[in-house]
């Protein structure tokens, strides 16, 4: 991990000030020493996929829980938001949907005002037990990234169910990370030509734009100018006139 952010090795982190979401109070439910998603990206700022640790278990819906009330006690004011978050994909806890369960029972006892949200890949959107927990949050944050998924991505994407699974949580936000590789531009006019219909389909209530803003997990990924960051979210404003578009 020396080029990338150090993995979070507590359950609840922060708050940590987000460009998304202000304040923001995190929960990692990945186990210790382990960076476990779907996704294998090159530009992630966690490093690349591992597998899960030895003797890494994941937390139990009762430990994240006690661990958030703990923070929160401990906190002199209420963060803005509470996020899914940190050493890879969220939906990938085997009980995903009772570590939901649990962190809303703490939110509504504690600070009700302070809005849930998750960032997600979107992988496990379509199972009926994960799309249900999903849509009980406040703010659902779902990656769809231009350029091709196997190179962006470094996993097969099945983009026509991921539109269909996507349209199941609306309202979605789709966050996207434009990059450049060796042999491949996310940032390209072709990129985005196969890019814009994919967002028309699912009709997000936002989509957000950016590019890296900490070391990679591969050097050789390429950061994109914010200036064509900008044109392109020009273009989706043109092409989604209902979705809010912002570029961090």
């Amino acid at each position: 991990m020396a080029d990338a952010t150090p993995l979070w090795e507590s359950v609840v982190y922060g708050p940590v000030r987000s460009r998304r979401l202000g304040s923001s109070l995190g929960l990692n439910l990945i186990p210790r020493h382990s960076k476990l998603c779907d996704f294998d990206c090159p530009y992630c700022s966690c490093g690349s996929t591992t597998a899960k640790a030895a003797a890494a278990r994941w937390p139990s819906p009762d430990e994240v829980a006690h661990q958030l009330l703990r923070a929160l006690e401990q906190l002199p004011r209420a963060p803005d938001w509470m996020c899914f978050s940190g050493n890879g994909e969220p939906t990938l806890h085997p009980r995903f949907a009772v570590v939901v369960e649990r962190v809303l029972a703490v939110r509504d006892a504690w600070v009700p005002d302070v809005q849930v949200a998750v960032l997600s890949n979107g992988f496990a959107a379509g199972r009926p037990v994960i799309r249900d927990a999903l849509r009980r949050l406040d703010a659902r944050i779902m990656k769809l990234d231009p350029g091709p998924a196997e190179l962006v991505n470094r996993a097969p994407l099945d983009v026509a169910r991921l539109v269909a699974d996507y349209r199941g949580l609306r309202p979605v936000t789709i966050q996207s990370t434009v990059v450049r590789g060796a042999d491949w531009d996310g940032a390209s006019p072709a990129s985005l030509a196969a890019w814009l219909p994919l967002l028309q389909a699912i009709d997000p209530a936002a989509v957000q734009l950016c590019s890296i803003h900490r070391p990679p997990a591969d050097a050789a990924v390429q950061n994109v100018p914010r200036e064509r960051l900008l044109a392109m979210a020009a273009a989706i404003r043109e092409a989604l006139p209902r979705s809010i578009v912002d570029v961090y």
